[in-house]
């Protein structure tokens, strides 16, 4: 498993990290920074001097939107905290997702965490960003806890009320499965693979308690054991305590995290005993409600592959090729490439992805050699190969609303709209206009020619040069 400071170091080996050895003060000063970082496609950002217990780290699991970054994809950096090779594709990543593999996890869990206990119990010391009522924000972690001997990782966010109390939001479903009260830990400053694990755990369609398996299935794990919990033993802070769920407790203040929007939530409140850091900890965390934030990266990754995974085994044969939420639509755009098996078939691609995910409210439908990484091509084909008056559908006006665009809040039924960018599967080969590349657009002669040009003038060291 890549860890958080395993993924800051290989961030920092290819210039995709800011170090800011100013001093940053936690109270509201560190998250502007942060959230004036992902609006401008920034490096991720390591904050080395603030005056709490932690140092702070943002746009670890983050990216560039596609329509301004050539060289760099929005989910490169979680791909690559994720333990995948750099240059692997986006199919990879979403396919290694959605297999869900469960795996037992190595190494002894009985081993000691690397965070040990400070001599006091105070959430302020730790330093954490604050969020907008100044409270200290816990985002980009997970809860652990265990029910009849099974430990589960559960996504949080939360702010701490007080020195020793914390408020988070969690999953209605695994608040019902640990029951009203239980002990627990809240892990910060852990990878990608924890977090990724756990909303696949419990923000999808189906429940998988053992999260660590699900963490081990994508990645070498090291686990130890607190109080008869399995954590991740690298994270840098691990809060200790007593939760309690508490149906009539208001949410903690300030925007959601993605991964709310993508399912019921319930409120617990957790009373602290125990604070454990490594030594000079660091701690990810993202500005909620900003754009191109970690969350929607993340939650980006794991719903497409939890639609590419259902949808393939829905007609009995794997049509689709790959399946996006774009980052840059804030999960309100879902992209499909596909065979088209039939005419009409489309159409019912559509409504089933609409079926299977509340977020988004549009569905664009690309034909089978799209290509995922040029986000700029999806929406010249919107435009070029779908027709407004005809290939542009509109649901009737009583659709679920959708929970993720930011255009409607009140909970009213609203249009869906499905947008067909195919090729029709009527038309005779010739009708159809071919992709235009090198091969097809120029004679042999002419090709052997630019060959032997560009060879001539080094051009393929130049580029290399550049990449680097």
């Amino acid at each position: 498993m890549t860890t958080l400071r395993q993924q800051l170091e290989r961030l920092r080996e290819t210039d995709d990290l800011v170090p800011v050895a100013e001093r940053v003060h936690w109270d509201a000063t560190a998250a502007s920074v942060a959230a004036e970082a992902t609006r401008h496609n920034c490096p991720a950002t390591l904050f080395e001097d603030t005056p709490g217990e932690v140092r702070l780290a943002s746009g670890v699991f983050g990216g560039p939107d596609q329509f301004t970054s050539l060289d760099r994809h929005p989910w490169q950096r979680t791909a690559q905290a994720l333990g995948f090779d750099p240059d692997c594709s986006y199919e990879t990543v979403v396919e290694r997702l959605a297999s869900r593999t469960t795996a037992p996890t190595e190494g002894s869990p009985d081993g000691e965490p690397d965070a040990t206990p400070l001599e006091n119990v105070d959430l302020y010391g730790l330093g954490l960003p604050t969020s907008d009522d100044g409270s200290p924000l816990v985002s980009l972690g997970v809860l652990a806890a265990t029910r009849d001997g099974v430990t589960t990782w559960v996504p949080i966010r939360g702010v701490a009320l007080r020195n020793a109390t914390l408020r988070l939001v969690v999953p209605q479903v695994a608040a019902d499965w640990l029951g009203p009260q239980a002990d627990a830990s809240v892990v910060l400053g852990v990878g990608a693979v924890p977090l990724v694990a756990a909303l696949q755990g419990w923000t999808q369609d189906r429940i998988t308690p053992d999260v660590p398996g699900l963490t081990a299935g994508i990645g070498d794990v090291s686990m130890a054991t607190v109080d008869s919990r399995t954590v991740p033993s690298s994270a840098d802070v691990r809060i200790d305590g007593g939760m309690t769920v508490d149906r009539t407790a208001p949410e903690p203040s300030g925007p959601k995290a993605a991964w709310e929007r993508s399912c019921e939530t319930a409120v617990i409140d957790m009373s602290v005993d125990r604070i454990a850091t490594r030594e000079e900890p660091v701690v990810a965390f993202t500005p909620l409600g900003e754009p191109l934030t970690d969350d929607l990266h993340l939650v980006s990754l794991v719903e497409a592959a939890q639609l590419f995974r259902r949808v393939n085994s829905y007609w009995g044969v794997s049509p689709v090729e790959w399946i996006r939420l774009p980052v840059e639509s804030r999960l309100g755009l879902c992209i499909v490439s596909s065979e088209i098996l039939y005419a009409g078939f489309e159409w019912q691609l559509a409504n089933t992805l609409f079926s299977f995910s509340k977020l988004f409210d549009k569905v664009l439908v690309l034909d089978e050699n799209a290509d995922p990484t040029n986000l700029a091509r999806s929406i010249d084909d919107m435009w070029v190969k779908a027709h407004p008056g005809n290939d542009w559908i509109f649901s009737e006006p009583n659709a679920p609303s959708a929970t993720a665009p930011r255009y409607r809040q009140d909970g009213e039924t609203g249009s869906r709209l499905y947008i067909n960018a195919t090729w029709d599967p009527h038309w005779d080969e010739e009708y159809i206009a071919p992709q235009v590349t090198f091969e097809t657009s120029f004679s042999e002669n002419v090709k052997e020619a630019l060959e032997e040009r560009w060879e001539e003038l080094g051009l393929d060291e130049l580029v290399e040069s550049n990449d680097r």
